[in-house]
């Protein structure tokens, strides 16, 4: 049993199909059937049965996929520190989400390999409401997002709390107030940050217990726009206190709500009975700038 053989099962079991699993592994069926018939032979254990549905795990494969994306993080754990005793720059995947940027900007990151000039790093910044949980566990070793992103596997720790704000033109009638209650936004027009496909926004939950639907006119992906529709057309803009931090406009007023809605900053990690050394590394860098901030 190898790395090789774990990942390509993996794959299969996802995919319930050993063709279309094939074509996202860029080799042959015939020669993944033979890898998934080696591995079943090295466990003495039928991994797979064909049903209705494709390629369906019996109950030894199901056992094999809960363990084996550990094991292949293991493996790239014990590979990567290896390299760096034997000399070699080991790789840091950090994962970040627009939002994020404000709190802890990306030349802050790459500081890091300056001090741990052993490590180097890659860094990919993705929209807040992109699906995460995929693409994390299968590139990244660390993230820094906005909100719980509910990724399996996975564990959380705040470095930065925060909360959703109202930001409105200073002509706005709501702008004579420093706090408002969400029941106010009954007969607002509100544009409102763009979340995960499936998912309602916070705010949209919290209207609804109040006993309205909220009037959303447009969803944003980029805070500017919000910015600009709350000065040229009086909306009614759902943002975050850490966001508007960044943004200066003597033009706009932030106004908290008297219903606090969380929306904080956390480092996420998979699950390990050990951290890497470059993970726990990075951890203590991240929290430390955070620290000096305040």
């Amino acid at each position: 049993m190898n790395k090789d053989g774990l990942e390509c099962f993996i794959k299969v079991y996802e995919k319930k199909s050993v063709t279309s699993a094939a074509k996202d592994l860029f080799i042959t069926p015939q020669g993944l059937s033979k890898t998934i018939k080696q591995l079943e032979m090295d466990l003495e254990a039928e991994l797979f049965s064909r049903g209705p549905h494709g390629m369906e795990a019996t109950a030894c494969g199901e056992l094999l996929y809960a363990r084996a994306k550990h094991i292949c993080y293991l493996m790239d754990d014990i590979k990567k520190e290896i390299d760096i005793m034997s000399g070699g720059k080991g790789t840091l995947s950090v994962m970040t989400t627009f939002s994020t940027t404000s709190t802890v900007p990306p030349d802050m990151l790459f500081r890091f390999t300056s001090i741990y000039s052993e490590f180097q790093m890659k860094l990919r910044e993705f929209p807040d409401e992109y699906p995460l949980g995929r693409i994390f566990q299968e590139e990244f070793d660390i993230g820094i997002v906005l909100g719980e992103q509910e990724i399996d596997n996975c564990e959380y720790e705040l470095i930065q709390p925060g909360e959703v704000v109202i930001v409105v033109s200073k002509k706005h009638p709501l702008a004579a107030k420093d706090e408002i209650s969400i029941k106010e936004l009954k007969n607002e027009q509100l544009v409102i940050k763009s979340v995960e496909k499936g998912k309602e926004h916070n705010l949209v939950d919290k209207c609804l217990d109040y006993g309205f639907t909220p009037h959303i006119v447009h969803e944003f992906g980029n805070i500017s726009t919000a910015h600009i529709l709350c000065e040229e057309n009086g909306y009614v803009a759902i943002s975050v206190d850490l966001v508007e931090k960044s943004y200066h406009n003597e033009k706009l007023k932030t106004i908290r709500l008297i219903e606090k809605i969380p929306q904080n900053i956390y480092l996420i990690s998979r699950k390990r009975d050990i951290q890497s050394k470059a993970v726990s590394l990075f951890r203590s860098y991240v929290k430390e700038y955070i620290l000096e901030k305040k």
